[in-house]
């Protein structure tokens, strides 16, 4: 059989694979004793006799047709009253709609493999008659069948009754089936009944009598088959002619699948002759083993090709095709005909093949010494074929690329492929077809022999190719690798049913078999090997034969030529045990020393014994060498000393000190060497010194065994690697094939890491000098120097030699110019193509795909195919994913292939193995039973693994689908190797980064009762607080302290409980007692710690008094670490030197792990706080120091004033060497901004804002500020973006620190919104706190509405209301989920509290509280809350204080407004309305409102019930065209507080008058329209625009789009709201636009729609940014906004203005790195785009710039520009920087997860590393309030896919607790669905309405 495991169309080295098989007792086998084989003999006796009984009494069942899909156990057969039903033919011409067969080759629960799979032999076939006529004519091909007649003649060798044959997927025509005497003695059986054995296969014919040995039978039948595409058996292909489609039929039965085309005896050894009859419409052809006899016309325009009786043959060897096929033919020099057949477009492609044929035909039979056996040799391209080729006698079956070949288009390596396939093939006419092997275990004496001879016939013809050199590098090194596993298996290899017989046709029985071949003639020489060969033949043709056969014949030949070689017992210990040995050589003193091992690529594996070596892992080792002395020495078998032993000596063999030794000459063993490593060392620098010394074969050699041995831990990785060094002079084709395979290694386990960019350098280094000797011009080149150009200039373009990227695209761009006329050589296609592809974008892809298309050279196909996967488009290479299981577009035959394309690309990588999984029941039911493609696709997509991230997944997919078919040894090879890749990363990542220097440039449930006790509750705190952080080590940094705590006691109680968090305390210090000092209770010395709930409890002797006060004091330590939380440290460089501080972060349960407190919100304290520094440092807490108390040691302690009194959670201590600016505000409160020194001017804008707001919010709320100072800080590492302590806020430095003309009007916008933002909380959440952090809302929400108030206090021309609605779109966004929850939400545990730091709490309290200010008016408002602050001032308050006072004062101003039953229906309940506006029956304005959601089928989990069914007390205002009135008032407001109301204005009825409600949207709530409404609101937008408020413009965008999403409008009316964009100048419009142009954007970024969808935003945005450009000179603020946002779509979208513009603007400041000419407003946006269209270079200099930033604005700016370069590598060796705080900052690092996954290349790559580092990443934010959260929404939010889906709920069930991101990873998994759904819901109709914007 062919070349066919070969898979020459992909670059590259193969990747091969192997599957399990069972073991049976041919060889080894077990044992029994006497008395127990005869109880089991006597069972099976009993056994036979009760099922003979039971058939032979079983009622006669008529079989009606109805044929299965497959045969799996019994499925597919039903009994209807006594007939046997068996399903019709049903077929399916579209992948996505294949059937699932009743029984799932998917299900859990694997079905376990047969072994009684032979045929029994009392009758045996000695000949067929057999008639075929398939019906194909129709237009419909899944009703394609084909009508069969068979006649068997059978000897009969013993008496049986009944005749057992092999059957798939036919039907026997009722009644047809006759058994009949043809020659013999005895009364004739007759046919009974016939039964199915489907899970063996067989066809069992019952007779009435036992038939008699000596007689011959015939058994007759009708029968009828599906003709399917399925590749196998008798199948249906096609090809198109023009627009039609030509149908034809052919076979493919090897191994097992005759049975598929006529009931058979389908072994091998079961040999017959056949008479064919093949029925055929008249304007086809039809072909058989035989030549035609003659052609007899039939009705109905039918004809019946009558063959010549074939040769003696094995079932799987007969072939027919019926079609339209053209020929060439010739004969050879013995006269026979041989034709070469094509389609007719093809066959001028025949030509080379044909040319081959008759020349290696008649050169085999000169050297079998065996004239080829048959009257005819024809061979024939089909379209579609699974295989390489099939050596059918007489007629060979080819793909097309294995045969066509056309020059000019072809390229040499088409043409050796085609060549050597050939080979291959006709060497089978000898070796398969003349001989056939007895059983499959034997498979290797076919395809092992052929795989040699190949390379024979190839070098008889062409003895320039060295093939005999590529042997050792294509076939040899693979089967090395293969064979390494202990998942192999010996090339003799028990098998039995059909699944285990596919899986042996691999590297083994190829490869290692045709490399044991070679290694025997050499041991025997050339003429005995050869005359041992014909004898051989000679004696078993027309037979069968076994491997004992074969060595008796070379055993006989040696003899007789004079010497004596013990054939079997060197072969058996090549043939019956798996792996190889690997011979360490060591010099000794005037001798080496040779020693012998198994070799296994990781010695650790389990070896699964499941073939057992009976030579104990010994071999017969034909060991050769030659010495420096004498290197090129002439080595022939009299040289061979024999290693049989474990160890030998070979003596006299002087090789001194400084010379080296080489073994296995030229490779003829199969066993790798090892040496010293002296030796090594020797043999490379004669490497690097004068390669050529060494001959072509022992570089591979060197190359190959070097990094073997280091894989296996055998030999030290930095040896390996320098062997590398010296390829910069090598110009030879085979050491570069071997460096290219251990190359491809380093490279797939480099990829995803930091070390990449090195390798690559280290890459180009070595290419640089072959490239420049070889370059692109391939004229007149030899065969060898094609096939190694084509190899380097790949390689070259591939790692980035700009040379060769330059000329590669344009000679493409030549070719788009001129499509007819192709400039490129075909043998540098496949580099040019792929590398156009990769660097260009959907125009280059889609000229390639429409040629790919139109292709009708098959070469030029597969090229065009595997550069279609280049492409670095991940929504490009999901389009040709899903693509690749279209038929109509990609055949069958080459899926697979495409997908291992894409695999191979780093991009589509996950990518790819996504697709695999997703797509696993159709892959499995189309390839899961084929002979090579369906383990190549395991073993290629799985080839770069090496985490245990994906090692897991691999395990939990074999534990989800345990049975592969034929990849089950595959799949398990797939996870040894994994297990070894991981295992070599582990030992030689470091080994490798530090040679590329040298070279080139679950958790616990969560608890509920966490709550404490409150019989105690504290009144102050003493506490004092010394860091240690003055030492060199960090990790030794802790911190002491102090506490005294002063309580009262409530009630009486034996405990005092504290929250205590990962403090040790010193016990000898505890004491409590009465404060007064009077007897009471004390500490008894005993305590409990409840780490669950972070408790320290306390016991006491006695029990505490009510009223009594009581003290307890206590010494304790902690750890001082970055974990930004608690007591923490902070760093920071300056120059070479770290400066450590010490801050804190307490909100919201952190106090407790500074010191042991009282944690909740309400149990409010004063404290008295002491900090202990060096006198070089300062301290600062909420309070001003009053004194400074000196210490020893060079300490000082500062002592605090005592503070208000307030909860714990907004104390603060900071100890650092920070510098400060001050102010004092007209109040007279001192007010400092302390930043690091660097940034000390940084702080000004922070100050001047700070000092006007603390003043101005002391008027509004009419409280004055109570402290006596006001500070703020600028935290180096900081979780949040601020922290509101009383008096002291804590600031990260980018929501703090700004500097002019670096920081852009973002920066600045941000730094006053967040300082806004914490000094509201002064007073809500300081002043007055929430009781508890359910009502977490009334700090958060607050301070999120008076953000926007201050800030337009202080900038009052940013239009910061109008900003306010983007807090809104994000509110809808996340809660119009079931899984979001009410604003105000029962907490219980510190996990749950982190959660509820969300949207809800922040943007819809704030949103709310902005409707209530509408609603209620300014003044109620104001006045409302003066008194709610003074009344609660000290205090805690839950919502419904607030309530009361604005009530009260509501009734005060006479205002009807209930505020307490408004307010409760939005904070009490989740979600929010939809208004519904329509016209009522009597012409009035109607509404409706109901629940939103996005997907109205998403389950409730019930967890919060609305106590209003979902009805909201809505504010509902609005306005018509007749009357646009967009400055409403409180006046103007309507109440809809039940499900629906009329309103008493008419609905606006004349043409294109409109309703909007909802004025400037102040109401929490959307709104929805009739069409009509909607089309004319549309007009408007597009005619003039600005007759609607920019704030409902906005509103309009937002609300089609989510109500589009939720199926309440079409989607294509939400689209339409977009097309008047290009008009639109303001800011707000072009927000709510960008919402939802992401969230499409995101949908469809890796689909089809993407090019279209981008020219829309071409077009939409070009108008705006011809306008605005990206100057930003002079700009307002909004106006900067609005050219960033317009300049971020043109780069983003590829405008080629803005891409250019950006990468010279980068350039420059890459040409003057101290001068950044970039407009700060504008850098993201250059600093993306030049990221994204550049490589390595330029993201190094502005990780460097990053690494070097002192302003932390441009260090937040670079920091999210990084990740948006397309390097899959580099986003990898990001997300591993991310997690070292030495590079970036905790507090910024999640920031890099959710950046990395918004970049199309990086979503599966931060998925994945999510995934692998979760334990990581959850240990560093799981207890955050934000960071958790957001890295889980980021990185899942393009989400959209079934597949997606599962894995989320996969991970969510190994990851039930996932702290404070629990409820954010639920909201994904909602999400996701809600995206699958859009998707399915949109997708046609967003391609509908981008199709006007499709390229011409």
């Amino acid at each position: 059989m062919s070349s066919k495991y070969e898979l020459s169309d992909l670059s590259g080295s193969d990747r091969n694979i192997v599957s399990e098989d069972k073991m049976s007792a041919k060889e080894g086998g077990c044992y029994v004793r006497t008395a127990t084989g005869f109880l089991i003999a006597l069972v099976a006796i009993l056994i036979s006799v009760g099922v003979g009984l039971i058939v032979h009494f079983a009622e006669n069942r008529p079989i009606e047709c109805s044929f299965p899909d497959t045969y799996t156990g019994g499925a597919g057969k039903s009994q209807q009253q006594g007939r046997q039903v068996v399903q019709c033919p049903q077929s399916t011409t579209k992948a996505a709609n294949f059937h699932t067969p009743s029984v799932s080759p998917s299900a859990t629960t694997a079905m376990p493999r047969l072994k009684d799979v032979r045929l029994p032999t009392s009758l045996v076939p000695v000949h067929y008659d057999l008639r075929l006529q398939p019906e194909m004519y129709s237009t419909d091909p899944s009703k394609f069948i084909f009508e069969g007649k068979v006649a068997i003649d059978l000897n009969c060798t013993q008496a049986t009754r009944n005749v057992t044959l092999h059957i798939n997927m036919l039907n026997i025509t009722k009644d047809s089936i006759v058994f009949k005497l043809k020659s013999g003695s005895g009364s004739t059986p007759h046919y009974v009944k016939h039964t199915e054995d489907k899970e063996r296969q067989f066809l069992i014919i019952q007779l009435d009598k036992d038939t008699t040995p000596g007689s011959q039978y015939q058994l007759s039948m009708d029968f009828v088959g599906p003709l399917r595409d399925d590749l196998q058996g008798f199948y249906l292909s096609s090809y198109k002619e023009g627009n039609q489609t030509v149908y034809l039929a052919t076979t493919q039965f090897e191994p097992t699948d005759a049975r598929k085309a006529f009931p058979c005896f389908d072994e091998p050894a079961i040999k017959s002759t056949f008479k064919v009859t093949l029925v055929r419409k008249k304007h086809l052809m039809s072909l058989s083993n035989m030549p035609r006899e003659n052609v007899i016309p039939i009705a109905n325009d039918y004809v019946e090709d009558k063959y010549q009786i074939s040769k003696k043959m094995s079932t799987y060897l007969l072939a027919f095709v019926i079609g339209q096929f053209n020929k060439t033919e010739n004969r050879t020099a013995h006269n026979l005909l041989y034709g070469a057949w094509a389609r007719p477009q093809s066959v001028d492609q025949t030509h080379v093949a044909l040319d081959v044929g008759i020349n290696t035909i008649v050169n085999y039979e000169k050297y079998f010494g065996v004239r080829f056996p048959l009257p005819k040799q024809d061979m024939i391209a089909i379209p579609d074929f699974g295989l390489g080729a099939m050596e059918n006698w007489g007629l060979i079956t080819y793909r097309e690329t294995a045969m066509l070949f056309y020059p000019g288009v072809s390229s040499e390596k088409n043409r050796q492929r085609v060549t050597v396939v050939i080979t291959h093939e006709l060497a089978h006419q000898w070796f398969g077809d003349l001989v056939t092997m007895s059983w499959w275990d034997d498979l290797w004496l076919n395809e092992g022999f052929a795989r040699f001879v190949e390379h024979m016939g190839a070098n008889m013809l062409y003895p320039d190719w060295k093939m005999f050199e590529q042997f050792v590098a294509h076939t040899t090194h693979a089967a090395f690798e293969f064979d390494s596993l202990v998942s192999s298996h010996p090339i003799y290899v028990p098998v039995e049913n059909p699944d285990e017989i596919h899986e042996i046709f691999d590297s083994i029985s190829y490869d290692k078999g045709g490399s044991v071949i070679r290694m025997i003639r050499f041991v025997l020489g050339e003429e005995t090997f050869k005359n041992g060969l014909q004898l051989y033949l000679r004696n078993h043709s027309y037979g069968n034969a076994d491997h004992n056969d074969l060595w008796n014949a070379w055993a006989t030949q040696a003899k007789n030529d004079g010497h004596q070689v013990d054939v079997k017992k060197i072969m058996d210990t090549w043939t019956l045990q798996m792996n190889y040995p690997v011979v360490k050589i060591t010099k000794l003193n005037g001798k080496i020393r040779l020693e012998q091992s198994r070799f296994l690529k990781n010695k650790n594996a389990r070896d699964p014994e499941k073939y057992h070596s009976t030579f104990g892992y010994k071999w017969e080792i034909p060991f050769t060498y030659v010495t420096s002395a004498a290197p090129n020495v002439n080595i022939t078998n009299s040289d061979i000393k024999w290693l049989s032993d474990t160890t030998l000596d070979i003596d006299h063999v002087n090789v001194a000190a400084d010379e080296w030794i080489l073994g296995n000459i030229d490779q003829y063993g199969y066993y790798r060497v090892n040496y010293e490593d002296s030796n090594w060392k020797l043999l490379i620098q004669q490497l690097k010194t004068k390669h050529k010394v060494i001959s072509n074969i022992n570089r591979a050699q060197i190359i190959n065994d070097a990094w073997s041995l280091a894989r296996a831990g055998q030999l030290s990785t930095d040896i390996a690697l320098n062997i590398l060094e010296y390829l910069g002079k090598e110009q030879d084709y085979i050491p570069w094939v071997a460096a290219r395979t251990q190359l491809q290694y380093l490279d797939d386990m480099l990829r995803k890491t930091e070390l990449y960019g090195k390798f690559e350098n280290f890459m180009l280094s070595k290419l640089s000098d072959p490239f420049k000797h070889f370059g692109l011009d391939d004229t007149n080149a030899s065969h060898i120097d094609s096939l190694i150009r084509s190899d380097i200039v790949e390689m070259a373009c591939s790692y980035g030699l700009k040379d060769c990227i330059q000329h590669a695209k344009q000679l493409f761009g030549k070719w788009m110019d001129s499509p007819d006329d192709n400039p490129i050589d075909p043998d540098l296609r496949p580099a040019v193509y792929c590398t156009a592809i990769a660097e260009g974008d959907e125009t280059e892809w889609t000229f390639a795909f429409e040629k790919f298309k139109a292709a009708t050279v098959a070469t030029e196909k597969v090229t065009l195919s595997r550069a279609l996967a280049c492409t670095r488009s991940t929504w490009l290479l999901s389009r040709y994913l899903e693509l690749s299981v279209t038929p109509s577009v990609v055949r069958k035959q080459d899926a697979t292939k495409v997908i291992l394309y894409i695999g191979a690309n780093p991009i589509g990588q996950s990518l790819a193995w996504d697709f695999v999984r997703g797509k696993w029941d159709y892959l499995f039911n189309t390839y899961g039973k084929g002979v090579f493609s369906f383990a190549r696709l395991i073993s290629g997509i799985t080839a770069t693994f090496n985490t245990e991230f994906q090692l897991k997944q691999l395990h939990d997919f074999l534990e989800e689908y345990p049975d592969m078919g034929t990849g089950n040894r595959a799949f398990k090879q797939a996870i040894e190797k994994t297990e070894s890749n991981i295992m070599w990363m582990k030992r030689n990542r470091d080994t490798v980064a530090t040679w590329l220097d040298n070279v080139g440039t679950p958790h616990d449930a969560r608890v509920k009762d966490v709550r404490l006790p409150l019989h105690l509750i504290p009144d102050s705190y003493d506490v004092t607080l010394k860091p240690n952080m003055y030492s060199n080590d960090p990790e030794q940094f802790n911190f002491e302290g102090h506490v005294k705590i002063v309580m009262t006691a409530k009630e009486i109680g034996r405990n005092v409980t504290l929250h205590v968090n990962k403090l040790n305390i010193n016990e000898k210090s505890i004491n409590f007692g009465k404060q007064d000092g009077s007897k009471g209770p004390k500490y008894k010395g005993q305590r409990l710690t409840d780490d669950k709930r972070q408790f320290e409890i306390f016991f006491l002797d006695s029990d505490t008094v009510a009223g009594e006060k009581y003290t307890i004091e206590m010494n304790f330590t902690g750890p001082l670490t970055g974990d930004l939380a608690g007591l923490y440290l902070s760093q920071y460089k300056r120059e070479n030197d770290t400066i450590y501080i010490a801050t804190t972060q307490f909100e919201p349960t952190d106090a407790r792990k500074a010191f042991p407190c009282f944690d909740e919100p309400q149990l409010k304290a004063v404290f008295n706080v002491r900090l202990v520094r060096k006198s070089h440092m300062v301290s600062i807490s909420n309070m001003p120091i009053i004194s400074e108390q000196k210490m020893e040691d060079d300490f000082l302690m500062d002592i605090y004033n005592t503070s208000a009194k307030m909860s714990t959670y907004l104390l603060a201590f900071i100890v650092c060497d920070f510098k400060y600016t001050a102010d004092t505000t007209t109040t007279g409160v001192k007010y400092r901004a302390w930043a690091r020194p660097e940034s000390l001017n940084q702080t000004k804008v922070a100050l001047e804002t700070g000092t006007t707001l603390l003043t101005y919010y002391a008027e509004y709320f009419g409280e004055a500020f109570p402290l006596p100072k006001q500070d703020m800080i600028a935290i180096p590492d900081f979780a949040a973006g601020a922290m509101e302590n009383w008096g002291l806020i804590t600031y990260r430095e980018t929501a703090m620190l700004y500097e002019p003309g670096v920081s852009s009007e973002a920066n600045l916008q941000r730094v006053k919104v967040v300082v806004a933002h914490e000094l509201a909380h002064q007073w809500f959440g300081d002043l007055v706190t929430m009781e508890w952090w359910d009502d977490l809302w009334l700090n958060e929400g607050f301070a999120s509405f008076v953000e926007y108030m201050g800030t337009d206090h202080v900038s009052p021309d940013w239009n910061m209301f109008e900003q306010f609605v983007f807090e809104i779109y994000e509110v809808f966004d996340i809660d119009s989920l079931a899984s979001s929850h009410p604003i105000y939400v029962p907490v219980q545990n510190p996990d749950e509290i982190n959660e509820i730091f969300d949207t809800i709490s922040y943007a819809k309290g704030g949103s709310v509280i902005r409707m209530m200010r509408f609603f209620l008016g300014e003044e109620t408002f104001k006045k409302g809350l003066q008194q709610y602050l003074h009344e609660r001032k000290y205090k805690n308050a839950f919502h419904d204080d607030l309530w009361n006072a604005l009530e009260k004062q509501a009734d005060t101003e006479h205002k009807n407004i209930k505020v307490k039953d408004i307010l409760d229906t939005w904070i009490l309940q989740m979600n929010y309305p939809v208004v519904t506006v329509t016209k009522d029956t009597t012409g009035k304005i109607k509404l409706q409102q109901e629940r939103f959601l996005k997907d109205k089928n998403a389950k409730d989990p019930g967890t919060y019930t609305s106590p209003f069914n979902y009805q909201w007390k809505i504010p509902f205002t609005y306005t018509t065209s007749e009357n646009a009135q967009f400055n409403q008032t409180d006046k103007n407001v309507m109440w809809l507080n039940e499900g629906e109301m009329s309103l008493q204005t008419n609905y606006p009825t004349s043409k294109d008058s409109w309703i909007i409600g909802n004025i400037q949207q102040y109401g929490v709530y959307r709104v929805n329209y009739d069409s009509d409404n909607w089309n004319s609101l549309i007009n408007q937008l597009k005619t003039n625009h600005k007759v609607i408020h920019v704030l409902n413009r906005g509103q309009i965008i937002n609300d089609a789009f989510g109500l589009a999403q939720a199926k309440m409008l079409s989607m294509n009316t939400a689209l339409n709201t977009l097309e008047y964009l290009s008009s639109e100048t303001e800011y707000v419009p072009w927000v709510a636009a960008s919402s939802q142009l992401g969230y499409i954007h995101n949908m469809i970024a890796e689909t089809e729609l993407y090019g279209s969808f981008e020219r829309f935003m071409q077009s939409t945005v070009m108008k705006q940014y011809e306008r605005l450009g990206l100057d930003d000179t002079n700009a307002s603020h909004l106006e900067s906004y609005v050219r960033a946002r317009i300049a971020s779509h043109a780069c983003g979208y590829d405008i080629e203005n803005c891409t250019n513009a950006a990468k010279q603007l980068l350039q420059q400041y890459m040409n003057t790195p101290d001068n950044n000419p970039i407009e700060p407003e504008l850098k993201s946006t250059i600093y993306c785009t030049a990221l994204r269209e550049g490589g390595e270079k330029e993201w190094n200099f502005l990780f460097e710039k990053y690494m070097t930033a002192t302003v932390q604005a441009e260090k937040s700016r670079i920091l999210s520009s990084l990740s948006c370069t397309r390097k899959t590598w580099i986003l990898n060796k990001f997300l591993e920087l991310a997690l070292d705080d030495s590079v970036v900052r905790k507090q910024d690092a999640y920031k890099v997860f959710i950046n990395v996954g918004r970049n199309i290349v990086g979503r599966a790559v931060a998925w994945d590393f999510f995934r692998a580092n979760w334990n990581d990443i959850y240990k560093t934010y799981g207890t955050g309030s934000f960071s958790l959260s957001d890295i889980i929404a980021g990185v899942t939010a393009s989400f959209n896919t079934e597949f997606q889906l599962q894995e989320l709920r996969d991970f969510q069930m190994t990851h039930p607790d996932m702290g404070s991101g629990t409820r954010a990873f639920s909201q994904t998994i909602e999400n996701t669905k809600t995206n699958i759904q859009w998707m399915g819901d949109n997708y046609d109709t967003v391609k509908d309405w981008l199709k006007k914007y499709t390229k011409p």
